[in-house]
């Protein structure tokens, strides 16, 4: 655990360092864009359509129906 500790605090100041650094513009008076933007989720989500769905084989329908009439 001490090791896993070590290695998240490392990542956290690699981050945190990275997250300042800029990408200089051509133009001295123009501000920078950042380097690693951070990535924002999207509030929506996103639309798919419907999984096809999938009928069961005559066989099975014949086993479903025979275990109908068994009970």
């Amino acid at each position: 655990m001490a090791e896993l500790d070590k290695q998240r605090a490392a990542f956290r100041e690699e981050l945190e360092r990275r997250q300042g650094v800029e990408i200089p513009d051509e133009d001295p008076d123009v501000r920078g864009r950042e380097a690693w933007p951070v990535w924002r989720a999207q509030k929506e989500a996103i639309l798919q359509p419907p999984a096809p769905e999938i009928r069961p084989a005559e066989k099975v329908l014949e086993k479903a129906r025979e275990g109908e009439q068994g009970s």
